[in-house]
Order: C-alpha cells, then sequence, then structure tokens
C-alpha cells in the first residue's frame, strides 16, 4: 500500500497549553495546565498574546522553507465553543489552515484534549484522573467535538487528516476506545471529503491496535516513538537505543503492508543518564545521529511530524525543538 510521505513537525504548545514549553505564559501562576492556568487572574488577555504571537506567518515560511510539507495542529475539544474555563479560539486555527494553504503545507488536525481527560496529562487540558474511557457522556461529547472540528474544516483545502484522539489510556481490552473508534470513524467518513484521512492513536500498544479499522479505506493508525521514555532506555547503550528502534521500524512497516501508519510524534531527545557523562562536543554528535537515524527509517511510512517545532527560549540546540537544530547544522 503505497502513500506519499508527510515530512511533518507538531505545533504543540501553542492551542493546547504545556507549561514546560511555554513556562513565560505560567509566570506568577501555581497552574500546571490550561485548566487550572485559565483560573488565574487576566488568564484570557495572557493565553491570547500567547495565541497570537508564539506562531506567526514567519514560522509558516520558515516551515516551507525547509521542506516541511505538513504541521500536526494539537487542538482541544474546548477550541471551537469554549467550555468553563477553557477560552474558544477558533480564530487561532482559521487562520492557521489558511496559511497551511498559503505555503502549500498539510494538515493532521489532531484532537489532543478530550472531556474528562483520556490520559490525565498536562497536555489534555487537565492534569489528574482520567475520566474518558469511564464516562459515556465525555465520549458522547468528544463525537460532537470531532464532528464539529469536520464540518468545520473538512472542506479546507489544506486538511491532510483529522486525528480523533491522542495518546488515551491503555488497558487489557479497550471495550470503550474500540467502540469510540468504529463511531468516530462511522460519522466522520459521513462527513469528510473523501480524500482526508480518519486518524487513530495506537494508544502506545501498535500490535494490539493495529488493524482495529481494518478494511476502513482512509483510516491511519498513530504510532508515538520516545525512545528515551523506558526505565530500560535510561540504563541500556546506545548500542540498545538502535537496536530497538531497528526492531520497531521492521514491526511496524509488517503492520503498514496492510495498514497506513504515520508517526505523529518523535524526538531525537537521549536521556541524559545514556550520554550525561560524556563531553558536550560528542553528546551533541551522538544526539544529532540520533535524530537522522529515526528521520530516515520514519520516511518509510505515511508521514512522520517531530514533536515540537519549537518551544519557548531555546539557546542553541534543543532536541524538543525541530527548529533549532535545523538552524544550528
Amino acid at each position: 500500500m503505497q502513500h506519499s510521505n508527510l515530512n511533518g513537525v507538531n505545533l504543540g504548545g501553542w492551542l493546547v497549553l504545556e507549561k514546560w514549553m511555554t513556562p513565560s505564559v505560567f509566570a506568577g501562576t501555581n497552574a500546571e495546565d490550561e485548566y487550572t492556568f485559565m483560573n488565574t487572574p487576566d488568564a484570557l488577555i495572557k493565553l491570547n498574546r500567547h495565541r497570537k504571537t508564539f506562531i506567526t506567518e514567519l514560522d509558516f515560511a520558515w516551515l516551507a522553507a525547509h521542506e516541511i510539507t505538513a504541521v500536526r495542529i494539537p487542538v482541544g475539544y474546548w477550541l471551537l465553543d469554549g467550555d468553563v474555563p477553557y477560552a474558544p479560539g477558533a480564530e487561532y486555527l482559521d487562520w492557521a489552515f489558511d496559511m497551511a494553504q498559503k505555503y502549500t503545507i498539510r494538515v493532521l488536525l489532531d484532537i489532543h484534549g478530550l472531556p474528562g481527560s483520556q490520559n490525565g496529562n498536562d497536555h489534555s487540558g487537565q492534569i489528574g484522573r482520567a475520566e474518558w474511557q469511564h464516562n459515556k457522556n465525555f465520549r458522547i461529547q468528544s463525537l460532537h467535538a470531532v464532528e464539529a472540528f469536520a464540518k468545520r474544516y473538512g472542506s479546507h483545502p489544506a486538511l491532510w487528516g483529522i486525528e480523533i484522539i491522542n495518546e488515551p489510556n491503555s488497558a487489557a481490552f479497550q471495550f470503550a476506545l474500540r467502540s469510540y473508534y468504529r463511531r468516530a470513524y462511522r460519522l466522520l467518513d459521513r462527513t469528510l471529503p473523501s480524500e482526508v484521512k480518519i486518524v487513530y492513536s495506537d494508544a502506545w500498544s501498535p500490535r494490539i491496535f493495529a488493524f482495529s479499522l481494518l478494511g476502513r479505506e482512509r483510516a491511519v493508525m498513530d504510532v508515538h516513538l520516545y525512545h528515551m521514555a523506558t526505565l530500560r532506555a535510561k540504563s541500556h547503550s546506545l548500542d540498545w537505543y538502535y537496536r530497538k528502534m531497528t526492531r520497531r521500524v521492521r514491526m511496524l512497516k509488517r503492520i503498514s503492508r496492510l495498514h497506513p501508519i504515520i508517526i505523529g510524534e518523535w524526538s531525537g531527545v537521549i536521556s541524559g543518564e545514556t550520554i550525561g557523562t560524556l563531553p558536550k562536543n560528542d553528546a551533541d554528535q551522538l544526539q544529532y545521529a540520533h535524530f537522522k537515524f529515526q528521520k530516515e527509517q520514519y520516511a518509510q511510512f505515511a508521514g512522520s511530524f517531530y514533536w515540537n517545532y519549537k518551544t519557548e527560549g531555546t539557546q542553541g540546540v534543543s532536541y524538543w525543538d525541530y527548529r533549532s537544530i535545523v538552524d544550528n547544522q
């Protein structure tokens, strides 16, 4: 099954706040996520200032000039209509779609935060207990939100796909999640133009969720690869890293023969435990080699999207900041 590869980046930290990426937005508050931030003084003024300035037309021009063909834009379910304390901001997403069209960049619209939180992490909107899978009303509300995004942006020429959930918590059988996938697919299949993809998460378990929507012509599975994130990764050699990556890519290629896959998030970051004792120049070279190796490997799939395009206040190279990697080579 052949697909044109998308060379992409994520515009994370923009329309869904993540404190570690944009700490200045949270300065002077005790907030740790967008939910608690929106309950602080002058939050809406600060949020709109951030939304207007963190991503501008100059960023889209830079992306186009550096052969980025797609952006994955994380949004919260609240972006179109709001949901107190979350503030709406559809005008910023409208603008992003128009910029993408102007610079011939495709958009994967990623519903990153869902009602009740699908994983309890800050990037879902609120840190805490993940209630999404345990509450049918949250899942129904999610379907309404997904449909609203599809109706608003489905006919936009820049739209490549809509991702119906990001990084949901994993469980043994995932009956609720699988049911949500089927219902969301049917809903979007009726709403979207035929060429637009419907993307679902592997929930960190690609073997288990592969073929969840097998036979659905426009379904694409999103896999996220962060090799530095496991406990084993922090205590193993770089040779172990590369063997693990090679095995995982081989497994995903087997799946992709029948079912298209994107690498929706990946990073060149290597754990500090692995490279922390090395001289800076050696560490930099190893980290860049790690970045290049992954970029080449993931080009075999329907698309790959680096996490992240940029972070706030980066000095020199940060491997969470794609722009800094490119600008400093």
